[in-house]
């Protein structure tokens, strides 16, 4: 980097001083340096103090920001743009780092020549004033991208993280079925080959039938033993098998537990089967009993799979018109959490659903406010440590729908209380948020719904209460 005075003519190539006349040019010639970098230099860094305006004469600067610790490009200023500090701004640091992209050249302004800049140049004024306001909305347009893609990031990597579990469950189970069945044949042939009587068989099947008919619909005729009596049950289960000769008893033991059976129970379906046929007869219904219980299992898994399906479909609103609509709110809670489930699950944080019985459906964008769910729990989850509490309470009050998100959590300083629907505000460590998540909520609740959103803080309990009318028309 060097510094090096500009030619009036190179400065009248920027789109905001072609229109100056000489003498204003002279002066910003006069009174300001041009730097150079080369490819990939630093121009500014993440925090550091905003003094100078900044005219791109040559090269460009890309604009990096700091996202869940990691380098996001956000934007790149190419040549003829006017970037940096600019009169009347409020600007005081750099909220990304800037480096240099090819050879790059620029002019800087220093901020305490701005008043005589504008003095000398008054058709400036109205131009960088129309520039900054430009500025800021396209930045806020790119930092809101930003943050539904980061968003969405997150709920991708949970539902990720989701399905796998019950994907793996199928894929496990499958292969344990697998092998069930292939068994089937070589047992179903021991037992003709043993003469097994008609009418044991017949108990088995009917037995069979019956506990595969209660297995499926969840209903069980007995309660679950507790650990000392499951216990006791395998060591009389075992005994009896052993007792009738019964090969590789010690395999059988725990699915005929599991299953409901006890010693008095293999008495009865295995009367009058000979001593010969009795274990193949049990190694048979054993199998059977196996092969029921993984068809369970993967219909178990199967149906979570499609749970969690059903949920990203109502979380994203799909098949639906992007208009106002009478939702359930409870819907879009629900939703949301389960795509969140997967941080919950990592600080082992309780969730408590409290929704009052009289809870109205609201007419609302039902997309939006999910995106309102999403923030909210996210900075509270984020706010807590391992195993903490997220309440979430949804109720009527008058006119309106109340949910309230409360978390355990550290709690909001109360000097920067005020500030936290600001733009880019955050309280964040550098680097960790974008600071819009809590501005998108204020500008979904209230310019869309005619809502409000309450805060309430404290060290270990921070209350978030957005307040929605339940008929925007009245």
């Amino acid at each position: 980097m060097s510094g090096s005075p500009i030619d009036i003519g190179e400065l009248k190539t920027i789109p905001v001083f072609a229109e100056l006349d000489a003498d204003q040019l002279a002066w910003l010639a006069g009174h300001g340096e041009v730097t150079e970098y080369a490819s990939g230099e630093s121009v500014f860094e993440l925090g550091h103090v905003a003094e100078h305006m900044i005219a791109v004469l040559e090269g460009a600067i890309e604009i990096v920001f700091q996202i869940g610790g990691q380098p996001v490009p956000f934007t790149t200023q190419h040549a003829g743009t006017v970037s940096g500090l600019l009169p009347f701004s409020r600007m005081r640091s750099f909220s990304g780092s800037g480096r240099a992209v090819g050879h790059t050249r620029l002019y800087q302004l220093h901020q305490s020549l701005f008043d005589e800049m504008l003095h000398r140049a008054p058709t400036l004024g109205p131009v960088l004033v129309s520039m900054m306001t430009d500025r800021v909305r396209e930045t806020t347009r790119l930092a809101q991208q930003r943050e539904k893609m980061m968003a969405l990031g997150k709920l991708s990597a949970g539902l990720a993280h989701e399905l796998n579990n019950p994907a793996t469950a199928v894929r496990r189970d499958a292969d344990a079925l697998d092998e069930q069945l292939a068994r089937l044949p070589e047992l179903t042939r021991m037992l003709l080959v043993h003469g097994i009587d008609a009418a044991a068989l017949a108990r088995t099947g009917a037995w069979l039938a019956a506990w595969a008919g209660r297995a499926k619909t969840g209903a069980s005729e007995t309660a679950v033993p507790g650990a000392l009596e499951r216990s006791r049950l395998e060591q009389e289960v075992g005994d009896w098998l052993d007792e009738r000769a019964v090969s590789e008893s010690w395999m059988l033991v725990e699915p005929l537990v599991a299953a409901g059976l006890g010693p008095e129970d293999l008495s009865q379906l295995t009367d009058g089967v000979t001593a010969e046929a009795l274990p193949h007869l049990v190694t048979w219904f054993t199998a059977i009993i196996g092969a029921q219980t993984v068809a369970r299992d993967i219909r178990a898994a199967s149906g979570r799979i499609t749970e969690l399906v059903g949920s990203v479909k109502v979380y994203s609103h799909m098949d639906r018109a992007g208009d106002r609509e009478l939702i359930d709110l409870r819907e879009g809670i629900d939703s949301t959490l389960v795509m969140l489930g997967h941080k919950l699950k990592r600080k082992s944080i309780t969730l408590d659903r409290i929704y009052a019985p009289d809870l109205p459906p609201v007419s609302a964008f039902a997309g939006e406010l999910n995106q309102v769910w999403t923030n909210l729990a996210d900075n509270a989850i984020d706010a807590m440590s391992d195993h903490g509490v997220l309440r979430v309470e949804a109720a009527r009050d008058g006119t309106a729908a109340v949910v309230r998100i409360i978390d355990n959590g550290t709690g909001i300083p109360a000097d920067v209380r005020s500030r936290i629907f600001e733009a880019f505000f955050t309280t964040k460590p550098q680097g960790q948020g974008t600071g819009l998540g809590l501005d998108i909520v204020q500008r979904i609740v209230v310019q869309q719904h005619g809502g409000r959103v309450d805060v309430e803080s404290e060290p270990g309990r921070t209350v978030f209460s957005v307040h929605l009318p339940i008929d925007p028309g009245t």
